[in-house]
Parts: structure tokens; C-alpha cells; sequence
């Protein structure tokens, strides 16, 4: 089966990360999938934006100044408040800047809708996938919207647009998972996972957080500690490991459970790229996509 090639953050490695400019870019370009994060902003709106709290390192002011300190939160915001950012360009010296030397700016660019996202998927009659990360975190409920809320949300939209058998939905907190398999069958679902050491190491201002407590109320543990072996007991189709975090022999197995396996976190340099291709993984998400579609052709 050919590897799919999945555009991270809307390609964010040639354009600004989770902006319509990219999304456009990704349709235009024939990718076979196209990764964003979503949030729920404070008056209901489904929008796509990576982080928890506005990234002082992409957003500017409605002056034009980049923000002096990260925040507030995304979910504390209203539509109109998040619309006066810009978000069209990295900060130049910025981790960002530095990770993605090749991305255009585009200034004006705006932190869109979902609706916005598929009423473009639509306008393109495209036939490209949908990834949705559903971004959520049971480690500090202050910074994301309710879950559930969140889920119907975009389980809505994506029914209203007719993308249901388009859309995979990806969450690093299982339960949502779960449910949406419930309440959307037909729609796709990514368990996400990632070493446990980086979760602790993310949240060690909290204090201690069990990492498992992503997963719940799916339990690793109840099968020898593999993914996939869980992912198939839940009726998931997807696994999605931090490409770092797994072996071709995690997905050998993953594939003899039925389980199909998107790697992500994958550099767009040609050593990453090889060293993905190697694992043999059903999808690679990767910010760059024309690097991995050149070796795919």
C-alpha cells in the first residue's frame, strides 16, 4: 500500500503553521492528508491553532508588535478577540524560524475557522484527508475547552460538510476517542502516544502527572504494554507514535493487529525522511511535504 504523505500543521514547514494559506497550499499541492489542531474558543467556535496559549513566537498584536509573553489561553478567547492576531509570520531567531527556514510569510493571515477549513476542502472538491487534532490535555483543564464540547463541535461541522469518510480525528487523550467512535462511527480515529518522560517533562510545573492517564479509560498495561494490541481491542484504526518512540518492528506488529500506523514528528531533512520511510509506516506527517512527495513519485 502506498504511504500516504501527511502535511503537519497545514505544511507549516513552507507556510505559517495552521493558516488558510497553507491549507490552500496543501490542497494545491495533491497531499493525501492535511494535519491541524483545533481548539474551542470562550463563545463556541471551532478554531485551528496549535498551542494551548497564543505562541509569543508567531502572534502579533492588532499594531503589529509580537507579543511581549505567551497567552491567554485559546478556550479564554473570543472569536473576535483571536481574529485581531496575526499569525502569518515566525519571530525571526525564534525556535520556529529556525525549524522552518523555508516558510513564506504571509502577513495578514489570520487564525482561521474550522468552518473556513472545510468550506475551502469543499470549494477544491478535494479528495484529500482531514486530520484533526483535537487538542485537549487531562493534565490542566484551565487551558482547553471542555472535551466532550470540543468533539461534538467538530463532529458537527464535519457532518454538516458531508466529510465524515474524509476526516480522521487524532487526540492524545484516548476517552475522546472512544466517544467519538460512538457517537461518529464512520469516522477515522489516530491514538496518539509519545514517550512518557516528555509528557513529565512538559507538565513538571503541575507537579507529578502519570502519563497513562492520557490513555484512560484504555490501559496499556492490560495488553503487555502495546499500543496497537490496545488501539485494536478499542476498535481503532489508526496509531499514532512520535516517530522516535517506535521500531519497524512496532509496526510489523501494529499491522498484525489490523492497526494502521501514522509516524509523526518527522524532520524535513532527507535523514529524517529516510529513516521514516524505512519504518514502513501506513502515513508520515511531516511539515514539509514536497521533500516526501518527491520520494514517493
Amino acid at each position: 500500500m502506498k504511504q500516504k504523505v501527511v502535511a503537519s500543521e497545514c505544511c507549516a514547514g513552507l507556510h505559517p503553521q495552521n493558516t488558510l494559506r497553507g491549507f490552500q497550499f496543501c490542497l494545491d499541492s495533491g497531499v493525501d492528508g492535511i494535519e491541524f489542531d483545533v481548539h474551542l474558543s470562550q463563545d463556541g467556535h471551532v478554531v485551528v491553532q496549535h498551542d494551548y496559549l497564543l505562541n509569543k513566537r508567531i502572534t502579533r498584536s492588532p499594531s503589529g508588535q509580537w507579543l511581549e509573553n505567551t497567552g491567554p489561553a485559546v478556550c479564554n478567547l473570543s472569536l473576535a478577540q483571536l481574529r485581531q492576531f496575526d499569525v502569518g509570520r515566525y519571530l525571526p531567531g525564534s525556535r520556529e524560524a529556525e525549524t522552518y527556514p523555508n516558510c513564506q510569510p504571509a502577513d495578514g493571515e489570520r487564525i482561521p475557522t474550522l468552518e473556513e477549513i472545510l468550506r475551502a476542502h469543499q470549494a477544491a472538491s478535494s479528495a484529500a484527508e482531514l486530520w484533526i487534532e483535537l487538542k485537549t490535555t487531562p493534565f490542566d483543564r484551565g487551558i482547553s475547552a471542555d472535551p466532550n464540547e470540543l468533539l461534538t463541535a467538530v463532529v458537527n461541522l464535519v457532518e454538516e460538510f458531508g466529510l465524515v469518510s474524509r476526516t480522521v480525528l487524532l487526540a492524545f487523550e484516548w476517552q475522546l476517542l472512544v466517544d467519538a467512535g460512538v457517537v461518529c462511527p464512520g469516522i477515522g480515529r489516530d491514538f496518539l502516544s509519545i514517550n512518557p518522560a516528555f509528557v513529565k517533562s512538559l507538565y513538571r510545573r503541575k507537579g507529578m502527572v502519570r502519563p497513562e492517564d492520557m490513555y484512560r479509560p484504555l490501559d496499556p498495561a492490560d495488553h503487555g504494554g502495546s499500543f496497537p494490541e490496545t488501539i485494536a481491542a478499542a476498535g481503532g484504526g489508526w496509531w499514532g507514535p512520535y516517530v522516535a518512540d517506535v521500531t519497524a518492528h512496532d509496526i510489523s506488529l501494529a499491522h498484525e493487529c489490523g492497526v494502521m500506523v501514522n509516524v509523526w514528528g518527522v524532520d524535513s531533512d532527507d535523514a529524517a525522511i529516510e529513516q521514516a520511510l524505512h519504518l514502513d509506516a501506513d502515513a508520515i506527517t511531516i511539515s514539509d511535504t514536497t521533500m516526501l512527495q518527491c520520494r514517493l513519485s
